[in-house]
């Protein structure tokens, strides 16, 4: 299957299955349901959510086997986004091609509807009917990426060093590593997991999902200098606007896109341990992550 393909495919099943993890509208509060509603369906790649049911192919399980927490992975992804963009945050006003949630309801609702995905995501996992010891495992992945070992201390981590001069190479890495990355491992992490992925094979996939979140956002630093609002579907130019130092600010358009080139490379020979044929997938994400338009 062509990769475009795979990920129109593996794209429409979350879209059709991330709906049905969510509760039935109370009889009050409803602002809020629609809130994460909008929230969930207003777009996106479902990158983080293909590379866990990818994860599970590639130790040679069903991808159907992983749809439950890919969904959960995405409702956590989209929380994130939801809080990332807020005023005391970054102060974005678009996103996906749409308005932001706080800027489509208001800034309350945003923030409830964020802890109500994070928390919904959860309760998913927990209820899931599946292998304890995976599950646990799965759980205890997902939740060191998402929280204070992962994506909430490099949000921390990212605003710490805005308007500052003095950012080193090392506290970028380590920035970028925590907000964006670690979801991204765990993500492809989670699938092999839930796949009953050997130790040797989880630790690849481990190897692969750091070097491809790193280059994932290099590259994004590369279109925010570079790309097309329009195609990108958010605000560009946001890093010079609030003093943040980045990838390109450290090695050029040019020197940032050879860099993401080399941690792709370095993401695809983690897979070698594997039949090429269970990772095609993976490979091919890796290559369409530092292809994006430019």
């Amino acid at each position: 299957m062509e990769l475009k393909e795979y990920l129109k495919e593996r794209k429409e099943i979350i879209d059709r299955e991330i709906l049905n993890y969510l509760p039935e509208d109370p009889p009050f509060g409803k602002r809020l349901y629609e809130a994460v509603r909008y929230s969930l369906t207003v777009g996106g790649k479902r990158l983080r959510p293909i590379l866990c049911m990818a994860g599970c192919e590639a130790v040679g399980e069903d991808y159907r086997l992983a749809i439950l927490p890919a969904c959960a992975i995405e409702m956590i992804h989209t929380y994130s986004l939801v809080h990332d963009d807020l005023p005391a945050m970054d102060n974005d006003t678009l996103r996906r091609g749409h308005p932001t949630t706080w800027c489509k309801f208001d800034e309350a609702t945003a923030i409830l509807a964020g802890d109500a995905l994070l928390n919904r995501a959860f309760e998913v996992l927990s209820e899931w009917e599946f292998d304890c010891e995976r599950k646990v495992r799965v759980i205890q992945e997902i939740a060191k990426a998402s929280g204070m070992l992962g994506m909430v201390l490099g949000q921390q981590c990212d605003m710490d060093a805005e308007g500052r001069e003095d950012v080193t190479l090392e506290e970028l890495l380590f920035m970028h590593r925590h907000k964006t990355g670690r979801l991204i491992t765990a993500s492809v992490v989670s699938g092999g997991i839930t796949g009953g992925g050997s130790k040797e094979e989880i630790e690849a996939l481990r190897k692969y999902g750091d070097g491809i979140g790193l280059a994932f956002q290099i590259v994004d630093d590369v279109l925010d200098v570079v790309g097309d609002q329009e195609k990108l579907g958010k605000n560009v130019g946001s890093d010079v606007e609030k003093g943040k130092v980045t990838f390109v600010t450290f090695f050029g358009v040019d020197g940032a896109k050879k860099r993401a080139e080399e941690e792709v490379e370095k993401a695809i020979s983690a897979l070698d341990i594997f039949p090429k044929s269970r990772v095609e997938p993976l490979i091919g994400i890796a290559r369409f992550i530092v292809e994006r338009e430019y």
